[in-house]
């Protein structure tokens, strides 16, 4: 289903599905039929210009004296990179795997902490970077609540939209025409457990999707590094996206948590069309490697043909440390450039899957 934005002049009211078939504009008493692009009533000569999101494209509609418009503009793909099990490696594959995909593919892509925990800012970002952007207001509790100083079992709401992306986010790499930005996660998130009031928490949810539908206008890639649980804030990024990056580790839980999540999102009438699963191998061992658990993956009558053919082994580099703040790849040693080789055709694969 379509949602239609008003820019100005204002559609009261639109029915659709990939775009709307009629549309009732202020001070005009007739619908304007524009699925097949024909010109409106010669007598109206108002301006008006609307916005219909599909899950895939933006469709603007211009009239002017009479004439009626249409352009297309194809939306960024939305990724979750989710597992409903914790120590997966989900930070580490929207930190390391995205920073080799914008450079590789040359693309704009937003990365976006949504796990309370912050791991990928605290990955990505020095503490005293970090502070500023939070002493700022500029992470992604913005995007959820305006600044404010309800309580902590409350949440504030308003009728304004969220600040764009690119005014929150930091950016840690830039090319000519491409570039990969980040939006800090933030602790506050943790309030959202403690509130039962569905009404205020749709609101907030609301608020995030419209803040991801926007970034799409702006990024070719955004990127949603979720918590590994069942919770609101899960919700609202597998409400905001198109794509679901599962990272799975190489044991006999694997196969366990990620019918799990399957069921879970199955659960979720709301959510329709749901989110197309790729599954990725992490942590895959140089040696000793029991290939048993893999093998259960690839060969589940479900889920088999979802599991990307390319793995991530276990790397040194990949592990995060205290002495380190940065991307595994552009660390100062020799052998950064092999496990370059091996992300970069993680990427490839990533890239033809979701249409980059």
């Amino acid at each position: 289903m379509g949602a239609c934005t008003r820019s100005f002049g204002v559609p009261q009211d639109a029915k659709s599905k990939l775009w709307p078939q009629a549309v009732v504009c202020e001070g005009i008493d007739q619908p304007l039929n524009v699925s097949d692009r024909r010109a409106a009533p010669a007598s109206i000569q108002a301006e008006l210009h609307f916005e219909c999101a599909t899950r895939t494209d933006l469709i603007s509609f211009h009239l002017r004296n009479g004439g009626l418009r249409m352009s297309n503009k194809k939306l960024g793909v939305v990724v979750s990179v989710i597992n409903l099990k914790g120590g997966v490696g989900k930070t580490t594959v929207s930190a390391h795997v995205m920073r080799l995909l914008y450079r590789t593919l040359r693309k704009k892509v937003l990365l976006i902490d949504l796990d309370p925990q912050f791991n990928l800012t605290q990955t990505l970002l020095t503490r005293k970077e970090y502070e500023k952007h939070r002493t700022s207001g500029s992470t992604v509790f913005a995007a959820m609540e305006p600044a404010s100083k309800v309580s902590l079992f409350d949440v504030a709401t308003t009728t304004q939209k969220p600040p764009a992306a690119s005014t929150l986010a930091t950016r840690l790499r830039n090319l000519s025409n491409a570039w990969l930005d980040l939006v800090p996660g933030d602790f506050d998130l943790v309030k959202y457990s403690l509130i039962s009031d569905h009404a205020k928490l749709d609101k907030v949810r609301q608020r995030f999707l419209r803040f991801v539908s926007d970034a799409r206008a702006e990024y070719d890639l955004v990127v949603i590094d979720c918590n590994p649980s069942s919770s609101f804030i899960t919700l609202c990024a597998l409400h905001a996206c198109t794509q679901l990056l599962v990272p799975v580790r190489p044991d006999k839980y694997s196969v366990l948590g990620v019918e799990l999540l399957a069921d879970f999102l199955e659960r979720l009438p709301d959510i329709d069309p749901k989110p197309k699963i790729s599954i990725l191998l992490n942590g895959i061992p140089t040696s000793r490697y029991d290939p048993g658990p893999e093998n259960e993956l690839r060969q589940h009558k479900t889920f088999g043909t979802e599991v990307l053919a390319n793995r991530l082994r276990v790397s040194a580099l990949l592990t995060a440390t205290s002495a380190y703040t940065g991307f595994a790849t552009d660390k100062p040693v020799a052998n950064r450039h092999v496990l370059a080789t091996e992300i970069n055709l993680i990427v490839h694969e990533l890239g033809q899957r979701w249409g980059l």
